[in-house]
């Protein structure tokens, strides 16, 4: 496992203009969680329902979730995200499968994975 930063696009599934922030790849993260203000007022995504999840310290926390279309390279894909705090850009390993990259902890970077598993 390990975690750098990596610059990636993230839009309104609706509209192709993409803002691009600096996100913490974390291989150990399932999902990927931006700031509630950049979803909704930046790009004006609307949650589509509450769902629970288990935090490291094993706390039950319910987030609001939606989708937005992420960009790596050329690699464009529609992924689920969640309305995080202000200071959370975590980019996790959903949209990582979705945008079929895989995180290279040596050069920190994203690189095209060689196949993809079912």
């Amino acid at each position: 496992m390990g975690t750098f930063y990596a610059r990636i696009g993230v839009a309104n599934p609706e509209v192709n203009e993409f803002h691009w922030v600096d996100a913490l790849v974390d291989t150990g993260a399932a999902y990927t969680m931006l700031p509630s203000s950049l979803l909704a007022q930046t790009l004006n995504l609307t949650p589509i329902g509450d769902e629970p999840f288990r935090m490291a310290d094993g706390r039950i926390q319910f987030y609001q979730v939606g989708e937005a279309r992420f960009k790596v390279g050329e690699k464009e894909r529609i992924s689920q995200v969640i309305f995080g705090p202000e200071d959370r850009h975590l980019l996790g390993a959903s949209a990582l499968q979705s945008l079929a990259v895989i995180p290279d902890t040596t050069h920190h970077q994203l690189i095209p994975a060689p196949e993809l598993t079912l």
